[in-house]
């Protein structure tokens, strides 16, 4: 009995010990550990980031594909997309970055500033004139202040802006990129793939279990609200009735829509292309002249819960059998 009685004072005592510890560091010391703790991330990765930036996503916009839409909804209505910039911080406060805009803010580097300061969360800023704030005005709804939330499985940096209260509005993910080479080439890829998916002239989206089709567009791209170039929004249609005059829109019309970019791999959706609650396709494989997004099963050991991904990032998942494809198809008439 005395031994289990000091067993039990040695346990309070050690973990009495540990919560003393907790708050021998002042408020502001803490709020320093956690901007050096940040900053140290970010300057530690010798070859820089890639960050993958939509700055905001709407996952109930065309996202019932037995709703019907109108000629005004598709002339009228668009989502957002997303952008890739590579980032290289240094110690001294300045960043180099380059983007995929277009050919020029791929191999001109601009030299700007950043902080990194303490409210609720650890806050990244972009101090100075950079690509980034390309995308702070109303077309894009963009932010040049990013907080912190922490590293995802992957080991990838994840951040939010004070933008939106709710979750999934917006996507900001920062990827180590692992040798020199790629500190241009990856981003380079993401441009070509972006490049190749909008220069497709009948984009046809096909969603199959097994031999059984889910889904299939039928309609080539039409002049829609914005620059799809610019805004990197999408919407895949299907006529469940014919036009009643050639070449105007159809009376009956269903799709599936989302902003995308371009990835090193391929094409990644944000809301994603949701065909229903439980099937939804983000990450798309380039696998030669089409997109793939063929989903598994996870079971996530730390959470412990199930989740569906794209195989590509999960090659070890249980298969479901649901597959998108994405491709030009010149057989597309409407």
């Amino acid at each position: 009995m005395k031994k289990i009685l000091y067993l039990i004072l040695l346990t309070t005592s050690c973990f009495s010990c540990k919560d003393d510890n907790i708050f021998d560091e002042s408020p502001s010391q803490r709020t320093e550990m956690h901007i050096k703790a940040l900053k140290k991330e970010l300057v530690d990765s010798p070859h820089g980031w890639l960050m993958t930036y939509f700055p905001k996503t709407d996952s109930l916009l065309f996202s019932n594909v037995d709703e019907n839409i109108t000629s005004y909804d598709y002339k009228n209505t668009s989502g957002y997309g997303g952008h890739c910039f590579a980032l290289k911080f240094h110690e001294d406060g300045t960043l180099e970055s380059t983007a995929d805009f277009d050919s020029e803010s791929m191999t001109q580097s601009i030299k700007s500033e950043y902080s990194i300061g303490q409210n609720t969360y650890t806050q990244l800023s972009f101090t100075t004139y950079s690509y980034i704030h390309r995308l702070t005005n109303n077309n894009f709804s963009g932010s040049s202040d990013f907080l912190y939330f922490g590293k995802n499985q992957k080991g990838e940096l994840i951040f939010r802006t004070a933008s939106y209260i709710e979750p999934a509005r917006e996507y900001i993910v920062l990827t180590k990129l692992k040798s020199e080479d790629k500190d241009t080439c990856e981003l380079k890829k993401s441009y070509d793939n972006t490049l190749f998916f909008r220069e497709m002239k009948s984009p046809r989206l096909i969603i199959r279990k097994a031999d059984r089709i889910l889904f299939k567009s039928d309609m080539k791209k039409r002049e829609a609200n914005g620059d799809e170039g610019v805004r990197r929004y999408h919407l895949f249609l299907f006529a469940k009735e014919p036009p009643y005059i050639p070449d105007e829109f159809p009376p009956k019309v269903v799709g599936l829509g989302s902003g995308y970019v371009g990835t090193p791999e391929g094409l990644s959706f944000r809301a994603g292309i949701r065909y229903s609650t439980k099937y939804i396709f983000y990450d798309f494989i380039r696998e030669k002249e089409r997109f793939v997004c063929e989903l598994v099963k996870v079971y996530d050991q730390y959470t412990q819960t199930e989740y569906i991904t794209s195989k590509h990032l999960e090659p070890k998942g249980e298969p479901t059998g649901i597959v998108a494809e994405i491709y030009d198809d010149p057989s597309i008439k409407i």
